[in-house]
């Protein structure tokens, strides 16, 4: 220091020139602080990340509700278009039921989300089982990978 021609200030600790209980307590705030804000930015990075999910589960699925409400309507075109046939024994049951049964509402229901690709075929099995076989599963691959929420990895999915 002798050589590089730099002094060193002289503190007193009796003049009150530093303070070290002060500068603890000080340290002390700060580092709590961030500890509340890197556990605050955890929480917002999670949360982020389910939304990202929904937000990709909503998309797929307005395609879905699209693309089938597109076919329904194309069809009851096509039923009203078409005159009813005569009932005949050559002539198939099916267009029969279809035409008298328009009214009819069935109860149906759905499941969407995101599922891992590893885990999308353990996934299917289970629901042919839960439901005895009653599933019509359509799927859609998520073209980028997305963070999982309770891993932090960035995962493939599949949408189901």
């Amino acid at each position: 220091m002798v050589k590089a021609n730099i002094s060193l200030p002289t503190w007193s600790t009796r003049d009150g020139g530093l303070d070290l209980e002060n500068l603890e307590v000080k340290l002390a705030e700060l580092e709590t602080e961030l500890l509340e804000i890197n556990a605050n930015n955890e929480k917002l990075q999670h949360t982020y990340n389910e939304l990202v999910e929904y937000k990709l589960v909503l998309e797929k699925v307005g395609e879905f509700f699209s693309s089938a409400q597109n076919n329904v309507v194309a069809r009851q075109r096509e039923l009203k278009v078409q005159p009813i046939i005569e009932t005949s024994i050559d002539s198939p049951l099916l267009m029969e039921q279809e035409a008298t049964c328009l009214g009819k509402h069935i109860k149906l229901g759905f499941i969407s989300g995101l599922v891992t690709r590893e885990k999308s075929i353990p996934f299917e099995r289970t629901l042919f089982r839960a439901t005895r076989g009653n599933v019509f599963l359509k799927q859609a691959i998520v073209d980028h990978k997305v963070r999982d929420p309770l891993s932090g990895d960035k995962v493939m999915y599949s949408k189901v």
